[in-house]
C-alpha cells in the first residue's frame, strides 16, 4: 500500500500542512478534535514512519501514575500541567493517573501509595521529599521494572528515568546572594521555617544547606545566620527583630512557598526587611507588588509537569534517549519583571 504524504492528509483534514506537520511531530498547540482526525487519516493511510501512526495501531494505553501533593498552589500548578499536558498525547496511549495525598498526613501517603502501586503502572511521576519513605518506594518500583521521573527535587541514591526540576542547593546559594548583595562582610539572616510541616523535606534541607555554604565561601561567620521555627506563630520572631532594627534591615529567608504567610504577620515592618521566597503562586506574587517580599525564586511547575510527562512519551512511543538531569533554570523574579508571569 502506498504511503500516504502530508499533503494529502491536509487536504483530507481540511486543514494546513503546517497544522499535520505540527500533529505529526508534537509542534505547539493544535486542538484535540483536529490533532485526532489527522492522526487517524495518517494511520488509515500507512503513515507508518510516524511514531504516532505506529502507536494507534498497537493501540497500547500507557498509564502513568503521579504521586504528589496536593496542599499549595505550587503542588497544584505541576499536576495541572501534567493533566494539561495529556492531553496531547492522550491519543497515543498515555493517560494520567492521579494519587495525590495530605503531606500532614502519613496515612494519606501510604494509602495513596499502596493504591498507585495496586494500580501497576507503566511509570511514575513523584518528587522525593522524604528521604527515607522515597527510597523504599523506588526499590519496589526498581524491582518491578516501573520506571520513574522526579520532579521538584533528585535523589542520587536511586535511578530514575529523569530528574526535572531546580538544583536546590544552589536556590538556597542563590538565596544567600540576594540577601547580601551590598554588604560585603556578610549580614545577620534569620531562617525562617514552619518545622511542623517541612522538616523532612529533603529540597528544604538542600537549600538551607546551599543558603549556609554561601557564608562559608565568602567567609562570613555563620553565626549571623539564625534559625527561627514558625511553627506557633511569629510573636518570639518579632520581639527579635524589633531588637535588630537599630543595626539595619532585617534579612530573611523563607526556603518554600510560604513567604506571603510569614510577610503578612510582619505587617508593619515594611522598608526595614530584606525577604527571598519562592515559589510564583499568586500570594507571593501580591507580595511582590506591594513590595514585602524582595525577591521570589520560580521553580516552574508548569514546566516541570510539561517536561515530566514527556519523558514518559521519548521513552514510550518515540522510543529515543531521555535526558537524565533536565536542571530548571533559578528564575528570580522582583516587582518589576512580573509583567506576563
Amino acid at each position: 500500500m502506498k504511503r500516504i504524504t502530508i499533503k494529502e492528509i491536509a487536504k483530507r483534514a481540511g486543514v494546513s500542512i503546517g497544522t499535520v506537520d505540527r500533529v505529526l511531530h508534537n509542534r505547539g498547540e493544535v486542538a484535540a478534535k483536529t490533532k485526532e482526525l489527522v492522526l487517524k487519516i495518517a494511520n488509515e493511510g500507512n503513515y507508518t514512519t510516524n511514531v504516532y501512526a505506529r502507536s494507534l495501531k498497537l493501540n497500547k494505553i500507557y498509564r502513568i501514575a503521579v504521586r504528589l501533593p496536593k496542599d499549595n498552589e505550587y503542588w497544584s500548578t505541576l499536576n495541572h500541567a501534567i493533566n494539561k499536558t495529556a492531553e496531547r498525547y492522550a491519543s497515543l496511549g498515555i493517560h494520567p493517573e492521579f494519587f495525590t495525598f495530605d503531606r500532614h498526613s502519613e496515612v494519606s501517603l501510604l494509602r495513596q501509595t499502596q493504591q498507585m502501586l495496586d494500580s501497576e503502572p507503566d511509570g511514575v511521576i513523584l518528587a522525593p521529599l522524604v528521604e527515607d519513605e522515597i527510597s523504599r518506594l523506588t526499590r519496589t518500583l526498581d524491582n518491578r521494572d516501573i520506571p520513574y521521573v522526579y520532579v521538584d527535587s533528585n535523589l542520587e541514591t536511586s535511578k530514575p528515568l529523569a530528574f526535572i526540576g531546580q538544583d536546590s542547593f544552589q536556590a538556597g546559594y542563590l538565596a544567600a546572594k540576594l540577601l547580601n548583595l551590598g554588604f560585603p562582610n556578610g549580614h545577620k539572616a534569620y531562617i525562617a521555617r514552619f518545622f511542623d510541616f517541612d522538616s523532612l523535606n529533603k529540597t528544604i534541607e538542600e537549600r538551607i544547606k546551599g543558603f549556609r555554604d554561601y557564608y562559608k565561601d565568602n567567609g562570613h561567620d555563620t553565626r549571623l545566620i539564625h534559625d527561627i521555627d514558625l511553627s506557633h506563630g511569629v510573636h518570639e520572631f518579632l520581639i527579635r527583630i524589633n531588637e535588630d532594627m537599630n543595626t539595619g534591615p532585617v534579612h530573611i529567608f523563607i526556603p518554600n512557598s510560604r513567604a506571603h504567610q510569614l510577610v503578612k504577620d510582619l505587617n508593619g515592618f515594611e522598608g526595614h526587611r530584606r525577604t527571598v521566597g519562592f515559589d510564583l503562586i499568586n500570594e507571593n506574587k501580591s507580595c511582590l507588588v506591594r513590595n514585602t517580599i524582595d525577591f521570589i525564586i520560580d521553580q516552574n511547575p508548569s514546566k516541570q509537569g510539561e517536561l515530566a510527562l514527556q519523558a514518559f512519551y521519548d521513552k514510550l512511543i518515540a522510543n529515543t534517549e531521555v535526558r537524565i538531569n533536565q536542571l530548571m533554570a533559578l528564575e528570580i523574579f522582583t516587582k518589576e519583571n512580573l509583567q506576563g508571569n
